[in-house]
């Protein structure tokens, strides 16, 4: 998986925090599709290794390990869902109404969104980001 951005800053330990605009996948011919509404793009803020010794305002080539990505992007959208339907489960088989139901997924859907933002906080302090600057353009 690799993306263009603009380097924004130069963070400590080799790092740097790139600017990437993310554009949706569907081609973005929005006069002939009208679909999404005029959303085209969207702006974010990467954390990335940045062996080519990129500057502030250089326009980079960024990669990402496609399976780590995604295991990333499973663990923040699907495990928080998975969770809040096994919680409603769990609350439906103790048979004390829906509003129960709802509060034990509920209840379970936070923990896996605190798993999530736990697990983003540990892969910074250990270094392990996904992405990597491979090349100034």
């Amino acid at each position: 998986m690799t993306q263009q951005g603009t380097i924004k800053k130069i963070l400590p330990g080799g790092m740097a925090e790139i600017e990437v605009t993310r554009r949706s996948a569907c081609g973005h011919d929005c006069a002939k599709c009208g679909g999404c509404g005029g959303l085209e793009t969207q702006t974010l803020y990467v954390t990335a290794r940045n062996r080519a010794q990129a500057k502030v305002g250089e326009r980079v080539l960024i990669e990402g390990e496609t399976g780590q990505v995604l295991g990333i992007a499973g663990l923040v959208y699907l495990v928080p869902v998975v969770l809040f339907f096994v919680g409603y489960g769990v609350g439906s088989l103790m048979q004390k109404g829906a509003g129960v139901s709802a509060l034990c997924g509920g209840v379970l859907f936070a923990l896996g969104i605190v798993a999530a933002i736990l697990y983003s906080h540990q892969m910074k302090r250990r270094n392990s980001i996904p992405f990597e600057i491979t090349k100034v353009l």
